[in-house]
């Protein structure tokens, strides 16, 4: 006995779909519900005729904007060609793109100064600061621990302990940060010490690291003061850029990205990314308008964080001493009697701006650990809140990892916000030796996995089987798990509702293209009535 299955709406439109849903049972046709009911059915892929529109998508950067941002602002911005290219080349969209800062509520000495607090950036930063010099971290109590340090950036040497390593100058670099030889190193082995490069010309600095885009930064008539800095790539930008960038001048999310950094250390240590997201994307909040003007009721929606620092939002009303911004994301929430707003708000409010939460997609790129095992993970994340919450002061400079582009500390609620949306979020560390680059790939296969979502009819009873079939006849399976190749079964999609009642769905790595087949056989469950 064969039945027609009810249509279940799909996201996607890459697919037109031939669904036909096989029920077998024993004994014949009869209304008793049978246990080892069996559904099948084949997905068939067809080419589009050029009547099917493109995929809408709202993208949200919330960008850190502290002095220790700078390089990671140039990496975004110069892998973000990369990012939209794997996009294009799965499907064809239609984007918006804004970009905010985390920072919401800003005092120096009492008096309130300039914060974003989810305004859409417009201004492209023309100049870094001081604080963006380059850098290296280095245990050093005076220049002399900073000898040799030439050779490591230009990629001569890997260890400048090595006799063979020697460079010329050991005045070139100056130790800085040095306070006490206690505070020299934190409890979970962090260096509170760096090594700035000094330089007396433009050439100096770009024959050293490779780049001809580094100038020798002199703001001051004290040669000691003088350092190799790479600038915004900012040149070409216009004075101001849109609000709101769309698919005719994506050109210009380069110029919006480049936030610029604040050297108001006192204000903008205190982190709210998670507040200033929501900040610009409330329709009710008090950017209505902006909110109004950038969301479209179809459309999905993309909220990106990058940031080397945790988030630290805090509940309307209520304040952070300035002694606890360097550890704010370490004070309680408001459901322990402290200042932060829970993570699960953020989740929940978040998931609200669409009548469809599964159009909600949420990624972030922060610190963590970069061990390769979960027991090490677990445990160097434990040894940074440790020593974060040291009460010496100098501890509180604590990270938990350092790469190419600067250290970070554990973005651990930027982690519980991804997490709570489960296949729709994405978490990467901004310290992956791959770099940014891996990181913004990781969020454009979440979005490609999310927009690939093939919504099943019945719910799930054990296990399935998925077959890939192409035009030549040549079948293979396709495995469960994550990445390209496999797919991943979602037991319970909130964008696959029938009468109330959450379906599963599945989510394939790589998108079926036209002319393939995917049948996918599973045995579904007999109590559920479509």
């Amino acid at each position: 006995m064969v039945h027609r299955a009810r249509r279940i709406a799909m996201d996607s439109p890459l697919y037109a779909a031939a669904f036909v849903a096989l029920m077998t049972t024993a004994g014949g046709c009869n209304h008793a519900p049978v246990a080892d009911l069996e559904k099948s059915f084949t997905y068939k892929v067809q080419q589009n005729s050029g009547t099917s529109d493109p995929i809408k998508i709202d993208f949200l950067w919330v960008v850190d904007n502290s002095t220790s941002m700078c390089q990671e602002q140039l990496a975004l911005t110069e892998n973000f060609k990369t990012f939209t290219e794997r996009l294009s080349s799965q499907f064809d969209i239609d984007p918006r793109l804004a970009v905010t800062t985390v920072d919401v509520q800003c005092t120096v000495n009492g008096t309130s100064i300039f914060s974003s607090q989810g305004l859409f950036n417009t201004v492209p930063a023309r100049t870094f600061p001081p604080a963006c010099q380059d850098t290296l971290v280095r245990a050093c109590s005076n220049d002399a621990g900073c000898a040799n340090l030439d050779c490591q950036a230009s990629g001569e040497c890997d260890d400048i302990d090595e006799p063979s390593c020697s460079c010329t100058d050991p005045d070139e670099w100056a130790c800085r940060g040095y306070q006490s030889d206690i505070c020299l190193r934190t409890p979970n082995g962090s260096i509170n010490t760096s090594c700035r490069r000094r330089c007396t010309t433009d050439q100096e600095c770009k024959d050293l690291f490779g780049d001809p885009r580094y100038i020798c930064q002199k703001l001051s008539g004290n040669q000691l003061d003088w350092g190799c800095l790479l600038p915004p790539a900012t040149q070409d930008c216009p004075a101001t850029v849109p609000a709101i960038l769309d698919g005719t001048n994506l050109d210009l999310f380069a110029c919006a990205a480049t936030v610029g950094v604040n050297q108001e250390s006192s204000c903008f240590k205190y982190e709210q990314g998670l507040r200033a997201s929501l900040l610009a994307l409330d329709p009710k909040g008090k950017n209505a308008e902006q909110s109004k003007a950038f969301l479209r009721d179809d459309a999905y929606l993309v909220i990106i964080y990058v940031s080397d620092e945790d988030d630290c939002s805090v509940a309307d009303g209520r304040s952070i001493s300035e002694d606890d911004y360097e550890t704010c994301a370490l004070l309680p929430t408001t459901d322990e009697g402290g200042p932060l707003v829970p993570v699960g708000h953020y989740v929940n409010r978040l998931k609200g701006l669409k009548s469809d939460p599964g159009k909600v997609i949420v990624a972030a790129i922060a610190g963590d650990s970069t061990a390769t095992d979960a027991a090490s993970v677990a445990a160097e994340r434990a040894a940074y809140l440790s020593s974060k919450g040291d009460p010496r002061t100098c501890y509180q400079q604590t990270y938990i990892c350092n790469s190419a582009v600067g250290k970070a500390d554990y973005g651990s609620r930027y982690l519980q916000l991804t997490q709570a949306f489960g296949p729709n979020g994405s978490f990467s560390n901004i310290c992956e030796d791959q770099g940014i680059d891996r990181a913004l790939e990781n969020i454009a296969d979440t979005i490609i996995t999310v927009l690939n979502k093939l919504c099943l009819p019945r719910p799930v009873l054990g296990s399935l089987k998925v077959i890939r079939r192409l035009p030549d006849g040549s079948e293979t399976e396709i495995p469960e798990g994550e990445g390209s190749g496999h797919y991943q079964i979602l037991r319970t999609a909130e964008d696959c509702a029938v009468d109330g009642q959450l379906l599963p769905a599945i989510a394939f790595g790589d998108p079926p293209t036209p002319g393939e087949e995917i049948e996918v056989t599973y045995q579904g469950d007999p109590q559920f009535n479509q």
